[in-house]
């Protein structure tokens, strides 16, 4: 059926189709027109056939001298032309907009496990060819109780957490199970010295620093020493609670406090001058201190509908996220 309005013949146009309108217009020649396109002139007779079908008019007559222009071709230029400078400017807007999401990546996660992690992915490059680096800039926040919601409504692009979502929205990928627990207290504690006695119930002796992980021990009787002492009938004295790596390690080396920390992150960090020493519980003992609670497992939370992440980006994340909790040896371990 033939187009009975303008509306309807412009529906049978390409974005090509009226370029090469504004070229014939411009040049006035249909050779330089195909040459501008690198195309066969064949193309743009097409191409004007097309024009002059859904203009009802000739548009370009042609003469010996070149292209002769016709009344309604005059009044078509400006129209069109403007639809190719708005083209122009939507597609630097876009640009702009492609180059803003990835200028930033916003990660909320336990600072226990982010050592390091800023430093290491800015210095990444991706695994494709063209060996950029795999993010721009990144923002390293501690996770709180909006996270979701934050995640949601673009406010940050990843959350590391310990808690699998059931949104609909949110994709939930399991990175790793953290499954050792380490001691931690100044190079001359008396607590080294106690080697008769399970380390643990060295610990209950001292002033503790307790670490929150929110959704795993964010209230006191879900700690898991908590629940070690109540068992042994004993008291937990709770020097002070914080997830600040550097308050801990002014805290440790000032006093005879002692903090238990289940990530290697964190132990490196704290331990990364001789003030500090570290011990890994042994692993009969971590099972009974972990009795009534499973090892603590993370995930890495992202949109459904994310487009700034690509896939070498978040393997990124997942693996350095996996050497802070458990080391490089078990980097390798976690599940994309």
């Amino acid at each position: 059926m033939k187009p009975t309005t303008t509306q309807e013949s412009l529906l049978h146009l390409d974005y090509m189709t009226l370029l090469v309108f504004l070229r014939l217009y411009e040049f006035q020649s249909g050779k330089l027109t195909a040459e501008s396109f690198n195309v066969p002139q064949s193309k743009i007779s097409r191409c004007l056939s097309r024009l002059r079908e859904a203009f009802d008019d000739p548009l370009f007559i042609k003469k010996v001298s070149g292209l002769e222009i016709t009344d309604k071709s005059q009044r078509l230029y400006p129209i069109l032309k403007r639809i190719e400078i708005n083209h122009i400017d939507l597609a630097q807007e876009i640009d702009k907009s492609i180059e803003t999401l990835n200028s930033e990546i916003v990660i909320h996660a336990p600072s226990g496990f982010t050592n390091g992690v800023l430093r290491k992915l800015y210095n990444c490059q991706c695994n494709n060819a063209c060996m950029k680096p795999c993010v721009k800039s990144a923002v390293l926040q501690d996770n709180g109780a909006n996270d979701e919601e934050m995640l949601l409504n673009s406010h940050c692009d990843i959350v590391i957490t310990c808690n699998p979502s059931i949104h609909v929205g949110i994709q939930s990928q399991k990175i790793c199970e953290v499954t050792d627990t380490f001691v931690v207290a100044r190079e001359n504690h008396p607590i080294w010295d106690e080697m008769y006695k399970p380390i643990l119930d060295r610990v209950l002796n001292y002033p503790v620093i307790l670490t929150e992980v929110l959704h795993f021990n964010s209230e006191l009787e879900a700690t898991p020493l908590k629940q070690f002492a109540d068992s042994r009938q004993r008291e937990l004295l709770v020097a002070a609670k914080t997830n600040n790596l550097n308050e801990i390690s002014d805290f440790l080396v000032g006093t005879d406090a002692i903090t238990l920390v289940v990530s290697q992150g964190a132990v490196d960090y704290l331990t990364h001058d001789d003030t500090i020493r570290a011990q890994i519980v042994p692993r009969k003992e971590r099972e009974e201190l972990m009795r009534n609670k499973p090892n603590m497992t993370l995930y890495m939370q992202t949109r459904k509908s994310e487009r700034k992440l690509s896939e070498c980006v978040k393997n990124k994340i997942a693996e350095l996220i996996t050497t802070g909790a458990n080391g490089c040896i078990k980097a390798c371990q976690f599940e994309r």
